[in-house]
Protein backbone atom coordinates (compact mmCIF):
# COMPACT_ATOMS: atom_id res chain seq x y z
CA UNK A 1 0.00 0.00 0.00
CA UNK A 2 1.40 3.42 -0.69
CA UNK A 3 2.36 6.09 1.54
CA UNK A 4 1.17 9.33 0.47
CA UNK A 5 1.24 13.13 2.10
CA UNK A 6 -1.23 15.70 1.45
CA UNK A 7 -1.41 19.13 2.53
CA UNK A 8 -5.03 20.71 2.83
CA UNK A 9 -7.07 17.98 3.27
CA UNK A 10 -9.95 18.60 5.23
CA UNK A 11 -11.89 20.47 2.26
CA UNK A 12 -12.60 20.67 -1.40
CA UNK A 13 -10.15 19.52 -4.32
CA UNK A 14 -7.70 17.67 -0.63
CA UNK A 15 -11.29 16.28 0.91
CA UNK A 16 -11.69 14.38 -2.61
CA UNK A 17 -8.34 13.23 -2.77
CA UNK A 18 -8.93 11.88 0.64
CA UNK A 19 -12.08 10.04 0.24
CA UNK A 20 -10.98 8.26 -2.83
CA UNK A 21 -7.79 7.34 -2.12
CA UNK A 22 -8.39 6.21 1.46
CA UNK A 23 -9.09 2.38 0.71
CA UNK A 24 -5.84 2.23 -1.43
CA UNK A 25 -3.53 4.16 0.11
CA UNK A 26 -2.43 5.27 3.78
CA UNK A 27 -2.19 9.36 3.87
CA UNK A 28 -0.99 11.50 5.81
CA UNK A 29 -2.60 14.92 5.75
CA UNK A 30 -2.11 18.29 7.20
CA UNK A 31 -4.85 20.67 7.09
CA UNK A 32 -5.74 23.68 10.22
CA UNK A 33 -9.15 23.67 9.45
CA UNK A 34 -9.66 20.64 12.89
CA UNK A 35 -13.47 20.78 12.90
CA UNK A 36 -13.45 19.82 9.26
CA UNK A 37 -11.03 16.94 9.49
CA UNK A 38 -12.22 15.37 12.83
CA UNK A 39 -15.66 15.10 10.76
CA UNK A 40 -13.88 13.47 7.59
CA UNK A 41 -11.94 11.64 10.50
CA UNK A 42 -14.89 10.35 11.46
CA UNK A 43 -16.70 10.08 7.91
CA UNK A 44 -13.78 7.30 6.64
CA UNK A 45 -13.32 5.69 10.16
CA UNK A 46 -10.28 4.22 8.43
CA UNK A 47 -6.99 3.56 9.77
CA UNK A 48 -5.40 4.41 6.39
CA UNK A 49 -6.01 8.21 7.57
CA UNK A 50 -3.79 9.98 10.18
CA UNK A 51 -4.77 13.76 10.37
CA UNK A 52 -2.70 16.72 12.07
CA UNK A 53 -3.70 19.70 12.58
CA UNK A 54 -1.76 22.70 11.90
CA UNK A 55 -1.04 26.08 9.59
CA UNK A 56 1.68 25.73 6.67
CA UNK A 57 2.86 29.23 7.42
CA UNK A 58 4.55 28.19 10.61
CA UNK A 59 7.59 26.54 10.37
CA UNK A 60 7.44 24.95 13.89
CA UNK A 61 4.35 23.18 13.03
CA UNK A 62 5.90 21.93 9.75
CA UNK A 63 8.18 20.64 11.54
CA UNK A 64 5.62 18.91 13.55
CA UNK A 65 3.52 17.11 10.72
CA UNK A 66 7.32 16.01 9.40
CA UNK A 67 8.14 14.61 12.80
CA UNK A 68 4.00 13.38 13.03
CA UNK A 69 5.35 11.31 9.23
CA UNK A 70 8.51 10.18 10.23
CA UNK A 71 7.05 8.47 13.44
CA UNK A 72 4.51 6.65 11.44
CA UNK A 73 6.25 5.20 8.21
CA UNK A 74 9.80 5.67 6.27
CA UNK A 75 8.93 5.44 2.96
CA UNK A 76 7.10 8.21 1.10
CA UNK A 77 5.74 7.31 -2.44
CA UNK A 78 3.63 10.36 -3.06
CA UNK A 79 3.47 14.03 -1.85
CA UNK A 80 0.39 16.00 -2.88
CA UNK A 81 0.60 19.69 -2.09
CA UNK A 82 -3.09 20.89 -2.70
CA UNK A 83 -2.86 23.63 0.23
CA UNK A 84 -3.50 27.48 -0.48
CA UNK A 85 -4.79 30.29 0.79
CA UNK A 86 -5.73 33.69 -0.52
CA UNK A 87 -5.04 37.41 0.75
CA UNK A 88 -6.35 39.45 -1.61
CA UNK A 89 -3.89 42.11 -3.04
CA UNK A 90 -4.13 45.78 -4.22
CA UNK A 91 -7.74 46.63 -4.08
CA UNK A 92 -7.75 45.15 -0.93
CA UNK A 93 -4.70 46.92 0.37
CA UNK A 94 -3.33 42.93 1.56
CA UNK A 95 -0.04 43.86 3.22
CA UNK A 96 3.39 42.49 2.80
CA UNK A 97 2.72 40.48 5.74
CA UNK A 98 -0.49 38.98 4.03
CA UNK A 99 1.05 38.46 0.69
CA UNK A 100 4.00 36.74 2.44
CA UNK A 101 1.72 34.35 4.49
CA UNK A 102 0.15 32.97 0.64
CA UNK A 103 3.41 32.47 -0.46
CA UNK A 104 4.31 30.25 2.83
CA UNK A 105 1.75 28.01 2.46
CA UNK A 106 0.72 28.42 -1.16
CA UNK A 107 4.72 27.47 -2.11
CA UNK A 108 7.24 27.72 0.62
CA UNK A 109 5.30 25.00 2.71
CA UNK A 110 5.63 22.37 -0.60
CA UNK A 111 9.75 23.18 -1.15
CA UNK A 112 10.33 22.65 2.91
CA UNK A 113 8.36 19.62 3.37
CA UNK A 114 10.09 18.06 -0.20
CA UNK A 115 13.66 19.31 1.66
CA UNK A 116 13.01 17.41 4.75
CA UNK A 117 10.97 14.27 3.35
CA UNK A 118 13.01 13.55 0.64
CA UNK A 119 15.04 10.85 2.41
CA UNK A 120 12.13 9.02 2.81
CA UNK A 121 11.42 9.26 -0.82
CA UNK A 122 10.81 5.68 -2.56
CA UNK A 123 12.77 5.02 -5.60
CA UNK A 124 9.07 5.49 -7.72
CA UNK A 125 7.88 8.38 -5.80
CA UNK A 126 5.68 11.57 -6.99
CA UNK A 127 5.33 14.70 -6.10
CA UNK A 128 2.60 16.77 -7.04
CA UNK A 129 1.79 20.09 -6.73
CA UNK A 130 -1.98 22.04 -7.04
CA UNK A 131 -1.44 25.23 -9.23
CA UNK A 132 -4.39 26.71 -10.81
CA UNK A 133 -5.56 28.53 -14.42
CA UNK A 134 -5.07 31.85 -12.25
CA UNK A 135 -1.20 31.19 -12.72
CA UNK A 136 -1.79 32.74 -16.54
CA UNK A 137 -5.19 34.51 -16.00
CA UNK A 138 -6.33 36.71 -13.03
CA UNK A 139 -8.52 39.12 -11.78
CA UNK A 140 -8.26 42.58 -9.58
CA UNK A 141 -7.43 41.94 -6.13
CA UNK A 142 -5.78 38.79 -6.78
CA UNK A 143 -1.97 39.32 -6.70
CA UNK A 144 -1.31 37.30 -3.39
CA UNK A 145 -3.19 34.15 -5.28
CA UNK A 146 -2.14 34.74 -8.62
CA UNK A 147 1.68 35.07 -7.85
CA UNK A 148 1.89 32.04 -5.91
CA UNK A 149 0.35 29.71 -8.13
CA UNK A 150 2.93 30.94 -10.91
CA UNK A 151 5.60 30.03 -8.88
CA UNK A 152 4.49 26.69 -8.46
CA UNK A 153 5.01 25.89 -12.08
CA UNK A 154 9.22 27.51 -11.50
CA UNK A 155 9.31 25.00 -8.38
CA UNK A 156 8.10 22.05 -10.27
CA UNK A 157 10.25 21.75 -13.08
CA UNK A 158 13.74 23.21 -10.20
CA UNK A 159 12.79 20.52 -7.98
CA UNK A 160 12.23 17.48 -11.34
CA UNK A 161 15.56 19.16 -12.04
CA UNK A 162 17.22 18.83 -8.57
CA UNK A 163 15.64 15.50 -7.75
CA UNK A 164 16.19 13.84 -10.98
CA UNK A 165 15.97 10.12 -10.82
CA UNK A 166 14.84 10.56 -6.94
CA UNK A 167 11.20 11.66 -7.76
CA UNK A 168 9.13 12.88 -10.63
CA UNK A 169 7.63 16.54 -9.90
CA UNK A 170 4.67 17.86 -11.44
CA UNK A 171 2.10 20.34 -11.32
CA UNK A 172 -1.89 20.33 -11.89
CA UNK A 173 -3.41 23.50 -12.38
CA UNK A 174 -7.61 23.25 -11.87
CA UNK A 175 -9.85 25.71 -13.93
CA UNK A 176 -13.14 25.93 -12.21
CA UNK A 177 -13.88 23.03 -9.79
CA UNK A 178 -17.23 22.78 -8.41
CA UNK A 179 -15.86 21.84 -4.66
CA UNK A 180 -19.37 22.15 -2.90
CA UNK A 181 -19.93 18.31 -2.07
CA UNK A 182 -16.78 18.42 -0.55
CA UNK A 183 -16.81 21.36 2.08
CA UNK A 184 -17.45 21.10 5.14
CA UNK A 185 -19.93 23.62 5.29
CA UNK A 186 -22.34 21.87 2.98
CA UNK A 187 -22.17 24.96 0.96
CA UNK A 188 -25.03 25.03 -1.84
CA UNK A 189 -23.93 26.44 -5.27
CA UNK A 190 -26.65 26.99 -8.00
CA UNK A 191 -24.68 26.70 -11.63
CA UNK A 192 -26.39 27.84 -14.36
CA UNK A 193 -26.56 26.91 -18.03
CA UNK A 194 -24.32 30.24 -18.37
CA UNK A 195 -21.69 28.49 -16.36
CA UNK A 196 -21.71 25.20 -17.78
CA UNK A 197 -21.91 26.54 -21.63
CA UNK A 198 -18.40 28.47 -21.24
CA UNK A 199 -16.86 25.71 -20.81
CA UNK A 200 -15.68 23.71 -24.24
CA UNK A 201 -16.43 20.79 -23.02
CA UNK A 202 -19.89 22.06 -21.75
CA UNK A 203 -20.16 21.73 -17.72
CA UNK A 204 -18.25 22.94 -15.03
CA UNK A 205 -15.57 20.79 -13.41
CA UNK A 206 -16.03 18.54 -10.61
CA UNK A 207 -13.01 16.64 -7.82
CA UNK A 208 -12.77 13.90 -9.28
CA UNK A 209 -11.79 15.67 -12.61
CA UNK A 210 -8.51 16.21 -10.73
CA UNK A 211 -8.43 12.93 -8.62
CA UNK A 212 -8.28 10.88 -11.93
CA UNK A 213 -5.19 13.06 -12.96
CA UNK A 214 -3.55 12.77 -9.22
CA UNK A 215 -4.22 8.86 -9.64
CA UNK A 216 -2.36 9.01 -13.18
CA UNK A 217 0.37 10.83 -12.20
CA UNK A 218 0.57 8.55 -8.90
CA UNK A 219 1.33 5.66 -10.82
CA UNK A 220 4.88 4.91 -12.22
CA UNK A 221 3.91 2.65 -14.75
CA UNK A 222 1.06 4.74 -16.14
CA UNK A 223 3.44 8.33 -15.98
CA UNK A 224 7.07 7.07 -15.12
CA UNK A 225 8.14 9.26 -18.11
CA UNK A 226 6.85 12.09 -16.94
CA UNK A 227 8.11 14.91 -14.88
CA UNK A 228 8.64 18.89 -15.01
CA UNK A 229 4.97 19.26 -16.41
CA UNK A 230 2.23 20.79 -15.93
CA UNK A 231 -1.32 19.66 -16.50
CA UNK A 232 -4.35 21.97 -17.15
CA UNK A 233 -7.79 20.60 -16.72
CA UNK A 234 -10.03 23.19 -17.21
CA UNK A 235 -12.65 22.32 -19.38
CA UNK A 236 -11.01 24.30 -22.64
CA UNK A 237 -11.79 27.72 -20.92
CA UNK A 238 -8.72 29.05 -21.15
CA UNK A 239 -8.26 28.36 -24.69
CA UNK A 240 -11.18 30.39 -26.13
CA UNK A 241 -10.38 33.89 -27.61
CA UNK A 242 -13.29 36.45 -25.95
CA UNK A 243 -14.28 39.47 -27.81
CA UNK A 244 -17.39 41.73 -27.07
CA UNK A 245 -20.20 40.94 -29.13
CA UNK A 246 -18.56 37.47 -30.82
CA UNK A 247 -19.97 34.00 -30.10
CA UNK A 248 -22.41 35.05 -27.77
CA UNK A 249 -20.41 36.78 -25.23
CA UNK A 250 -20.92 40.16 -24.10
CA UNK A 251 -19.23 42.78 -21.94
CA UNK A 252 -20.81 43.98 -19.06
CA UNK A 253 -19.48 47.02 -16.14
CA UNK A 254 -20.78 46.38 -12.98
Amino acid sequence: MKKIVLTGGANGIGRAIVERLINEAELFVIDQDEKAGKALESKSSSKNLHMYYGSLADKSQLKGFIQFIRDRTDTIDGLIHNAAINKGGLVSKASYEDFMDVLKVNVGSAYFLTQHLAELFSDKASIILMSSTRNRQSMADNESYSSSKGALLSLTHAMANSLGKKARVNTISPGWIDTSAFQHSEEEVELTDQDASQHLVGRVGQPEDIVQMVRFLLNDKQSGFITGQEFIIDGGMSRQMIYHEEHGWRYEED
